[in-house]
């Protein structure tokens, strides 16, 4: 009976898994910021991926094909480098509810692409699928943030436009895997080419982002160094003093960011979030793809919002609002109408 069901909770369990890895990344990337969360997380997923697949394959790399070896690796940039550095800091600045809520349009994002570019037809139920995950997402997405809540209003839109990108990478990076996946593939195989390209993709973007904050420390020790050596009068010198006190502030507080990643919670919450995400959560997420039927599977992996609900009692000091609970229903209620719609098989 469980060999039997054994796709059914492998997509239970990747919901669980993710609604551990989003609670875990998100306490990491408070502390330690988006892009380094992103750079420590792939660079460690992939080589413990690369290492489980040498021993339990005898080869570290995955020998399946140029062609499928393309698709997974684009779907690992976009949806693993790219997407998960807008999806880290959508987690910084709304939290793990909110944004994994906002995941929820993937599978929207997934369809209508099919649809447009390869043609796929869509039937009705989808498009209703589709609206009714819209509606419950757009509804949370618009609610403001609670009175005794620290995420400011302006957070609040960035990290629902920071949540909608991610989604965005996200759905397309699924379409790009189902290609990948064609036929006879091992889960990990798959996984360990795509969580590999994304490793080598955000190696990239930190190098990107680490110059940019570089430009913009210098850029603003520079005006404070040039308000220090024109200051003659005793206001420019009161001015001069203050810039000189805000780029030590600044200064201090990079320090402490920096303590703070490598803290003893930042590691630990980094290798949980690594260990449950993008190793097991994804290893049980392909092999649910593969054991059952795409809208089932998709459906059971949609459940994260639901899920996550209990546990934001703890992380977020209170119970979600009625309001945030009744959209996350309707949106993953959205997601199991669109996944089990009647599809035209592909060739």
């Amino acid at each position: 009976m469980m060999i039997e069901r054994s796709g059914e909770f492998a997509g239970l369990a990747t919901s669980a898994l993710w609604v551990v890895s989003s609670i875990a990344f998100a306490a990491a990337g408070r502390r330690m910021g988006a892009t380094r969360l992103n750079l420590l997380r792939s660079l460690l997923a992939a080589a413990l991926l690369l290492v489980l697949h040498g021993f339990l394959m005898g080869n570290a790399w995955p020998t399946i094909g140029a062609d499928r070896t393309w698709y997974l690796a684009i779907s690992g940039l976009l949806g693993l480098a790219i997407g998960d550095q807008f999806l880290f800091a959508g987690y910084v600045l709304v939290g793990a509810r909110t944004t994994t809520l906002l995941m929820t349009l993937a599978p929207t994002v997934a369809a209508s692409l099919s649809w447009i570019v390869f043609g796929q037809a869509m039937m009705l139920q989808a498009i209703v699928g589709m609206v009714i995950t819209l509606i419950g997402v757009l509804w949370v997405a618009a609610e403001r943030p609670h009175a005794t809540s620290v995420i400011t209003a302006a957070q609040q839109i960035k990290g629902v436009w920071f949540g909608a990108a991610a989604a965005l990478c996200q759905g397309v990076g699924m379409v790009l895997a189902s290609n990948g996946l064609r036929g006879d593939i091992d889960a990990m195989s798959a996984q360990t080419v795509r969580m590999s390209a994304g490793a080598v993709g955000i190696i990239v973007i930190a190098f990107v982002v680490s110059r940019m904050n570089r430009a913009t420390r210098n850029a603003a020790a520079n005006i404070a160094n040039i308000n220090t050596t024109t200051s003659n009068t005793t206001s420019s010198s009161d001015t001069s003093t203050n810039d000189q006190s805000i780029v030590a502030t600044k200064i201090k507080v990079l320090a402490s960011t920096r303590a703070d990643a490598l803290s003893s919670t930042a590691i630990v919450t980094l290798l949980i979030g690594t260990f449950t995400g993008p190793i097991l959560g994804v290893w049980c997420s392909l092999y649910a793809l593969q054991k059952l039927d795409v809208g089932i599977a998709t459906t059971l992996m949609s459940l994260v919002p639901v899920m996550i609900l209990p546990v934001t009692r703890i992380t977020e000091g209170r119970w979600p609002s009625a309001r945030a609970i009744l959209g996350a229903f309707i949106a993953v209620a959205g997601v199991a109408v669109l996944a089990t719609a009647p599809h035209v098989a592909t060739p």
